[in-house]
């Protein structure tokens, strides 16, 4: 019965061990991508725990070719941050002790015209010192330790592209599995609309691409991913676990098996299960950087509440268009905890609220000009 039923059963300690000492060992495009968000200190061991395992290290074309179309998007996010943040925080700040001037404008001893100008010199300050530090950043684009060891890391260790007739067939069954919601990619599909079908259905390749290699090879494998949305893992007891329909695709079609983990489970047994050393500095940073990503939209998405019924309201039919759909697409996207693409979806939660706020803020003008009318 354990045969027909491979999902319900956890492997035994001595073959989770074997797994760890012979098997491949898999990297998804995020785990990559993210080595750009770590510090210098924790990316340079991150990749030496990579490099440890230099013999039996393969990623899919799809998530070499994933990686390369992203890297430059990332390096140039994090320069143009420096800005980003100094023209925010200098607005906010200006905004911040603007309202508090109107709203105590008849105080008769606090001195507003003095506080805006201390305001104003701490954000010249703030920006002065965020200039130094831009100036500073390194220029990755250039010169680019990640692109550089990875190259190295995964030269002759990068699988090959499937067809075009493979691909074209890996789309039709990604259309079929994404409606009936079978794993990986499906929660993609509404944050990719409109994009190339390549991209649509990347967990996918990414997936088949892995089973394909580990069937040719008769291998098993341990894939790393840190992407936590419910289409590659789901709660047990509490516990993150890859979803079942995975683990049984991927005995079944390789006769081998399969362990998962994000970026931090990796390293916490990687710690364990071989001498390799590994700081609790290092893994603590990699927690957070999930936690950070998840808080980010999270608490964005807290701000949408006292928003859900503006979002339906019939008052604002002008303002529809794809905004129940995108409303939609928000709650599956933080409720899922995806990371994928997060600091774009921030800055679209973060439009997508400034535009209701300023029609409801003109609503609100238009009503009081209809009042006065009135009377």
């Amino acid at each position: 019965m354990r045969k027909q039923f491979v999902e319900y059963y956890d492997l035994a300690e001595d073959q989770i061990k074997d797994i760890w000492e012979n098997s491949l060992i898999v990297f998804d495009t995020n785990v990559l991508l993210n080595l750009y968000r770590y510090t210098d200190d924790a990316r340079d061991e991150f990749l030496k725990i990579i490099e440890a395992y230099n013999d039996r290290l393969w990623i899919p074309y799809q998530v070499g070719l994933e990686f390369h179309r992203r890297r430059t998007e990332i390096i140039r996010k994090h320069s143009a941050a420096y800005k980003e943040v100094s023209d925010e925080l200098s607005e906010q700040l200006v905004k911040a002790i603007e309202t508090v001037a109107s709203r105590y404008s008849r105080h008769p001893y606090i001195d507003f015209k003095a506080l805006k100008k201390k305001v104003q010199r701490s954000a010249d300050s703030i920006k002065r010192s965020l200039i130094n530090q831009m100036a500073e950043h390194p220029d990755l684009l250039n010169n680019d330790p990640v692109l550089d060891a990875l190259t190295r890391l995964f030269d002759g260790r990068t699988g090959s592209d499937f067809t075009d007739d493979m691909l074209e067939d890996l789309y039709k069954e990604g259309e079929r599995r994404y409606s009936n919601k079978v794993p990986p990619g499906y929660c993609d599909e509404k944050n990719k609309k409109g994009q190339d079908k390549r991209s649509i259905y990347g967990d996918l390749i990414v997936w088949k691409q892995v089973i394909h290699y580990c069937k040719e090879k008769k291998t098993s494998v341990i894939f790393i991913t840190d992407d936590h949305k419910s289409d590659w893992w789901e709660k047990v007891d509490g516990k993150h676990s890859p979803r079942k329909e995975l683990i049984k695709e991927f005995v079944t079609n390789t006769g081998c098996d399969i362990l998962m983990y994000d970026s931090q489970r990796f390293l916490e047994y990687a710690k364990v299960n071989t001498n390799f050393k590994v700081s609790s500095k290092t893994i603590k940073e990699v927690a957070k950087l999930q936690i950070l990503r998840y808080n980010e939209l999270k608490n964005l998405w807290d701000s949408f509440a006292e928003y859900k019924d503006l979002f339906a309201s019939e008052k604002y039919l002008n303002l529809r268009g794809n905004t129940i759909s995108h409303y939609d697409w928000i709650n599956d996207y933080v409720n899922n905890l995806t990371n994928y693409n997060w600091i774009d979806t921030y800055k679209q939660l973060h439009e997508l609220l400034k535009r209701f706020q300023l029609h409801e803020h003109q609503q609100m003008n238009d009503d009081v000009v209809s009042h006065h009318s009135d009377k």
